[in-house]
């Protein structure tokens, strides 16, 4: 009886432990597993999108450059569905093919891993599912310890309950090393088949599924045997699992895929490094669609090549174009060619570097005084010796042919790039006021008007390729300023910096073919006769920087030409370099992108005297149509410049040229003229108009007489310094020195 009651104990043990404690147990571990489960931080990088590769796209969705991580690797990521049909399923097969039914641990697979361990004494060795590798690919763990293997199987199993298997299987493939630092099957397709993944055929996805586990031993570059064995022994366990047939095995057997040696696509890389750095980095490893027009980029490329080994005996070695759509600013192509192959110098992106302005900065100083209304068209600016103002010192510009032309419209002056009158204005306009009207069309610069002086009006302030073709581009909309932007999701909010009749002026003289005839010929590169388009050009001190840059309604081309080494180019003129380029490209523009010509301005066109810019008087010779904007109409004929006899009569400004052989007029100076005091700026009956787009404290005008020391009054209050801020009403102006003085009455309104 005993022995029977010690069964029946041992019976009831057996069955407590089988259907109580094991159970119970079991419950237990279950609930501490699913508490810890709980508890755990998925890692970050999985619940973020990848930072890989950020591929540059051209106007047209063509790949152009593709610009790698940090680590300097290639990876592109991708949708499951954009895998192909066969990489994702080899891989499971390969890799893990109980995927689609565990829970993030394989428990089978496990138990054979640990019978491997024990007999062969590893440790850790196999078993690990394919949720568990996308773990370990996040957090980058590479050490093998109990420790890890534990977080890496409770994470696996929280991800599977949160992800569902297509998710974890893209994170997985998109993170898998392919080898040759391509990070994914985008970029291994690519790189060794020339192709997208969704095109993989089954025996490239076979080839690739491969190589993640041994990238460097299967390298298909360096170790193509090696590969090969591993694609042979892949098939066979594809069959082992009746993927595939004996006779489709048989077939990728015999017809093993090639690879190529593909390279990331780089082109346009001038274009691409003007690309904000923080867009890019933003981009985060996705498609980066930019305004790039790579035709138009691959003609440019093509006109500096060409103009440059025209250019050989002139020893110029660089060349850069910019070409932006007028309509929103976008840029389309940025050009920086060198002849010299080796160096430093071909990689630099000349429309980027810092170069001496030149002439292209005049048009800005004759807008500001139009805009503020001391100037017009028809104003009459001193081209001689003596007119450049004592404040601006020593210094001493002179026209580039060393001539003297007396007596100079506005427009003339400016068509023609002459030197002293472009001074001259600045001394109407106030200096500082001009160098800081600059900053509105976006010039910057580390030097200050106090460095720089008058020069800057004349090319001493240094520029970039890029900024000047803004600027012009700003001029193409009328005073409307959009940011040159190069990705489409850049946003620009257009912003009025000038007045529109006050552009519309300068734009109709930059188009004035006649006009800069007598400068630069009839049948120069500025010259189009049946399309209105607007160009200035600049040439920098001992020939050191050649540029042009013109718009049409359409388009804006500027085009630098020099040497990055800064050696002279050997006494070339612009119209030899920059000109002939920027034609060949704004002709192209017009024939084949059709570009519109720019419209004539809709502003008042006056007849007027052609020497004095004044209405004509009875001893006018000769008349010419000008346009005026409302306020600056002139309502002064021109009787007072000519005496009794109608000879010409001029101020002391002309002292000097009416003594020299310059004189092609046969002026005089009037000998009373220097005993008065004159008030230039601002001129008797000028009307000013606030611009609200403008802040208050930047809307002055100078004041300037024609005697040196003068004290100024406003409304009877003396005024400390020599410019007054608009403020609406009506005002008198007195100057006064040495016992004389000069009142001019303004309206502001």
């Amino acid at each position: 009886m005993s022995n029977k009651n010690g069964y029946r104990n041992i019976y009831k043990l057996g069955f407590i432990f089988i259907f109580l404690v094991l159970p119970l147990a079991s419950l237990m571990l279950s609930v501490v597993t699913d508490i810890f489960i709980h508890s755990i931080q998925i890692p970050k990088k999985l619940l973020s999108d990848i930072e890989g590769t950020v591929s540059v796209l051209d106007n047209s969705g063509k790949v152009v450059k593709q610009i790698s991580s940090d680590t300097a690797r290639i990876q592109l990521p991708v949708k499951l569905n954009e895998m192909g049909p066969h990489l994702p399923t080899v891989t499971i097969a390969l890799e893990d093919h109980r995927f689609n039914n565990h829970d993030g641990i394989d428990r089978k697979a496990i138990i054979g891993a640990a019978i491997r361990n024990l007999k062969h004494r590893n440790q850790l060795s196999g078993a690990s599912t394919i949720t568990q590798q996308t773990i370990k690919l996040a957090t980058k763990r590479t050490k093998r310890s109990i420790e890890n293997k534990i977080s890496e199987t409770l994470l696996a199993m929280k991800l599977e309950r949160i992800w569902s298997k297509n998710q974890i299987l893209e994170a997985y493939l998109n993170q898998l090393d392919y080898g040759n630092r391509r990070l994914g099957p985008e970029s291994a397709a690519q790189t060794y088949f020339g192709k997208n993944a969704s095109e993989l055929t089954l025996g490239e996805s076979i080839f690739l599924a491969g190589l993640p586990q041994s990238p460097t031993n299967f390298n298909p570059w360096s170790r193509w045997k090696n590969a090969h064995k591993k694609y042979l022994r892949s098939i066979d366990r594809l069959e082992e699992l009746n993927i595939i047939n004996s006779s489709t095995s048989k077939r990728l057997i015999d017809f093993p895929p090639t690879i190529i040696k593909s390279t990331p696509p780089s082109i346009a890389n001038d274009y691409v490094n003007l690309i904000p750095k923080e867009i890019i980095k933003s981009c985060k490893g996705k498609k980066l669609p930019t305004f790039l027009d790579l035709s138009l980029q691959e003609h440019a490329d093509s006109i500096l090549k060409k103009r440059l080994e025209i250019l050989n005996r002139h020893l110029i070695d660089n060349a850069a174009m910019v070409v932006i759509d007028n309509s929103n600013g976008a840029v389309l192509a940025v050009s920086s060619v060198s002849r010299k192959t080796q160096g430093a110098e071909e990689d630099y992106n000349a429309a980027l570097v810092w170069r001496h302005a030149g002439s292209t900065l005049k048009p800005f100083i004759y807008l500001l005084g139009i805009e503020e209304g001391s100037l017009n068209a028809a104003s009459l600016l001193p081209d001689t010796q003596d007119s450049v103002p004592n404040k601006f010192h020593a210094y001493e510009p002179e026209n580039f042919n060393r001539s003297f032309n007396g007596p100079t419209r506005l427009r003339d002056a400016l068509a023609c790039s002459l030197n002293i009158p472009a001074v001259y204005a600045l001394s109407i306009t106030g200096a500082r006021a001009g160098f800081d009207y600059l900053t509105r069309f976006g010039f910057d610069t580390k030097e200050t008007i106090d460095q720089l002086g008058a020069g800057f009006v004349l090319g001493n302030r240094k520029i970039r390729l890029i900024d000047i073709a803004a600027a012009y581009s700003n001029l193409s909309r009328s005073g409307i300023k959009l940011s040159p932007k190069f990705t489409k999701d850049q946003s620009s909010s257009p912003e009025r910096i000038a007045s529109k009749n006050a552009v519309d002026i300068i734009t109709d003289i930059l188009c004035d073919n006649d006009a800069r005839s007598e400068a630069f010929g009839i049948n120069s590169p500025l010259h189009f006769s049946d399309h209105r388009v607007a160009v200035k050009t600049g040439t920098s001190s001992s020939f050191r920087d050649a540029w042009t840059v013109g718009y049409n309604r359409d388009y804006t081309v500027a085009v630098w030409f020099g040497n990055l080494s800064g050696k002279t180019m050997n006494g070339t003129l612009t119209t030899e370099s920059a000109a002939p380029a920027w034609n060949e490209m704004m002709t192209h523009l017009i024939k084949k992108r059709h570009a519109r010509p720019l419209e004539l301005p809709n502003l008042k066109l006056r007849k007027i005297d052609s020497i004095t810019g004044l209405l004509p008087s009875r001893h006018t010779k000769q008349t010419i149509n000008e346009f005026f904007t409302e306020e600056t109409v002139p309502v002064k004929n021109s009787s007072s410049f000519y005496d009794k006899s109608g000879n010409l009569i001029l101020d002391k400004n002309y002292t000097k040229w009416c003594l020299s052989n310059h004189n092609h007029l046969n002026a005089k100076v009037r000998k009373n003229l220097s005993q008065k005091l004159n008030i230039i700026s601002p001129s008797d009956g000028s009307i000013f108009i606030i611009d609200t787009n403008i802040p208050r404290d930047q809307q002055t005008i100078p004041l300037l007489s024609n005697e040196k020391h003068t004290q100024w009054y406003l409304n009877g209050s003396p005024i400390k310094d020599d410019y007054f801020q608009l403020v609406p009403g009506i005002h008198t102006i007195e100057a006064a020195w040495n016992g004389k003085r000069g009142i001019s009455k303004i309206k502001v309104r």
